[in-house]
């Protein structure tokens, strides 16, 4: 049995991509992959994915070893899901490798609709991943600084 959510699409103006934002200029590293786009930070990563993609197995592999090479081992960070286009995500498929994010404190997700926060709260419960929603980017990295900075704190 395969178990897959499906995010809606959005269309408002006013939402743009990482790439056409300031943000872009400012990412230490970028990653443009079959499935989406990375955009790495000093304290987090954002994803976004591409219309019609359905994340597997290794998709998520993928992007776990690209996490590891830039955190590594011991250093907290955040990863904040961008949620603008019509995807896919195989939760089953996933699954089981969904418990090497290593030290990921925040989980945050950005959507523009409610059938992005119903979806990311069925993930967090099959994925066991803690995390928060949010209408706006910019709270979203505000919050997720905070939970690194305050994990980073702690592990002085």
């Amino acid at each position: 049995m395969e178990f897959v959510v499906h995010y809606n699409k959005v269309y408002k103006s006013l939402i743009m991509t990482i790439k056409d934002s300031s943000l872009s200029g400012i990412a230490n590293c970028v990653y443009n992959l079959k499935s989406g786009d990375l955009y790495f930070y000093d304290s987090f990563v954002i994803s976004e994915i591409f219309e019609g993609v359905t994340v597997v197995k290794e998709d998520l592999t993928e992007v776990i070893n690209l996490i590891r090479k830039h955190y590594g081992f011991k250093n907290p960070y955040g990863l904040i899901s961008h949620r603008l286009h019509s995807y896919s995500i195989n939760l089953l498929d996933i699954l089981p490798v969904s418990n090497q994010f290593g030290l990921l404190v925040a989980n945050a997700v950005v959507g523009y609709n409610e059938f992005s926060f119903k979806n990311f709260e069925l993930e967090k419960r099959l994925l066991k991943l803690d995390g928060e929603s949010f209408f706006d980017l910019n709270d979203a990295i505000r919050w997720t600084n905070q939970k690194v900075e305050n994990a980073r704190s702690l592990s002085r």
